[in-house]
């Protein structure tokens, strides 16, 4: 730490850091906000082993922040110094970055007016709007040219193709392997796949399933399932119809990325995760954005797998229909409570619908991918991107039911105005099959959201709870374990094999 805190001292050209103060602790990376003699304040970063592969993580995460500041004009932190490797004077990587002025929305949020809500919404959209005008040659990760090899032999003449249709070749930046999480979680670090970068959205799809495949053959145990409960008389994975979901996934792919122009298809720079402690504001107006932190693992993918929502605005409810105003209904018959919840909702859903209309107007191409996030070809490929860990029964059944919308995808019809045929052969046991699996895996995830509710905050929200809380949720999760026991385990084998898939640890 003292070598950190030197270091940072003279990446902004104070004397010495005369205070150290630690940040929550994250998922994926230990923080610091550290005090210079002079007053200065800057944030240390140092990731986690389980933030990424190792450099490419880090190297990647400075670059994106550099094109998006100094290039899109988002203000994210400024850089002061940085290392991807381990053989440095700290001993670890780390980013020296400026903290951020303002304060976190999630500060604010809450006291903020409506008009000052959708205000902000109109701000974020500015910038979302700046990310959409480019559009980058090939898929991956962006990194500054000396931090990947080669580049990989692949770059191509230009970088990006901006607003104005121009092909920009920035020397300073180039596009390496992707840094997304779904290529490093569960195992799937060691793997030796293709990572990137990707000349065609086809290629990129297809290296998923790919590695999904390697996955499933190659790693260890199955990671145990967090998002529904398996075991005797519910689904039970197995490798072999994991293996089934991805061949399957292989001979229909192409027939599921969408064909328009220009569409959301392209590579593109996209923030992903715009919750309410990602976004800092002005204390006195808060509707200004003065941050936008935590790029880590920001990849360039199709916009098709982004997220266009911004999260702080915590929308719970149903996917709207239409961008229709929403009324409140009849609420006389209910209570003073229920009242005030049913008007909760409703200004929730109102901000959102507003949020979308922003979207609409001022990013149509994110209202694009929403509206392509509603089909089932969508859920087929964000079922794929999971199969070593989940959702092959459900995969199983979605190609089941396209057989039927299979001559309307629009990959399928050629000039000639010939349907490709369905490429999946299934006999009535196998639908059988994958009917009986696709119910028992809903029941178990039914039964998980009926653990979740009852839990309440002792919940181990993305497998993880607070250290206040941790014996109490073990507690409340042993009792829930045998109830599944007392219910499904018919004999001895059935009780050692449910508490062998159960997700949690004692």
């Amino acid at each position: 730490m003292n070598e950190l805190a030197r270091i940072a001292a003279q990446s902004v050209g104070a004397r010495a850091c005369v205070n150290v103060q630690k940040c929550p602790d994250g998922m994926y990376n230990k923080c610091f906000v550290l005090t210079m003699d002079d007053g200065q304040e800057v944030i240390a970063k140092v990731p986690n082993p389980n933030a990424g592969l190792p450099h490419q993580t880090t190297a990647s995460e400075v670059a994106t922040m550099d094109f998006a500041r100094n290039v899109l004009g988002t203000p994210a932190p400024k850089v002061y110094a940085w290392n991807s490797g381990t053989t440095n004077t700290v001993g670890a990587e780390y980013i020296i970055m400026e903290r951020m002025p303002g304060v976190q929305l999630r500060q604010v949020w809450s006291s903020m007016k409506l008009v000052e809500k959708m205000n902000l919404c109109l701000d974020i959209a500015r910038y979302q709007s700046a990310w959409l005008s480019v559009t980058f040659s090939q898929f991956g990760g962006l990194y500054y040219t000396q931090d990947v090899q080669n580049c990989f032999s692949q770059q191509k003449t230009h970088l990006y193709v901006d607003e104005n249709g121009a092909k920009v070749q920035n020397s300073r930046f180039t596009i390496g392997p992707v840094t997304s999480r779904e290529w490093f979680d569960c195992g799937r670090a060691g793997l030796e796949c293709d990572r990137g970068p990707w000349r065609s959205v086809y290629d990129y799809y297809k290296a998923i399933g790919h590695r999904e495949k390697l996955a499933i053959s190659t790693l260890g145990t199955l990671p145990k399932q967090t998002v529904m409960v398996c075991g005797p008389g519910l689904y039970q994975p197995d490798r072999s119809k994991k293996l089934s979901a991805v061949e399957w996934y292989l001979q229909i792919v192409d027939a599921l990325i969408p064909t328009e122009s220009g569409s959301i298809t392209t590579p593109c720079l996209w923030h992903d995760d715009l919750h309410d402690e990602n976004i800092f504001v002005d204390p006195s107006n808060p509707s200004k954005v003065t941050g936008i932190i935590d790029w880590q693992s920001v990849s360039l993918l199709p916009l098709l797998d982004h997220n266009p929502d911004a999260s702080f605005i915590d929308y719970d409810g149903p996917e709207p229909e239409n961008l229709d105003r929403p009324e409140l209904g009849n609420i006389d018959n209910l209570s003073e409570l229920e009242k005030e919840e049913a008007v909760r909702k409703l200004h929730q859903k109102a901000l959102f619908i507003a949020s979308r209309k922003i979207m609409l107007k001022k990013a149509p191409k994110a209202y694009d991918a929403i509206e392509y996030q509603r089909t089932e070809s969508y859920d087929l490929l964000v079922l794929a991107r999971r199969l070593f860990e989940f959702g092959e029964a459900h995969f199983h059944a979605l190609v089941v039911e396209l057989r039927e919308a299979w001559a309307g995808l629009p990959a399928n019809n050629t000039n000639m105005n010939h349907t490709k045929p369905f490429p999946i052969t299934l006999t009535e046991d196998q639908i059988a099959e994958i009917e009986t699996d696709c119910q028992n895996a809903i029941r178990g995830m039914q039964i998980m959201n009926d653990f979740k509710a009852r839990l309440g905050p002792l919940w181990p929200d993305k497998d993880a709870v607070g250290h206040e809380q941790y014996n109490a949720t073990k507690d409340a999760l042993r009792v829930l374990r045998e109830e599944i026991i007392q219910e499904f385990g018919k004999s001895e084998a059935d009780k050692i094999e449910i508490k062998r898939q159960w997700p949690f640890d004692e």
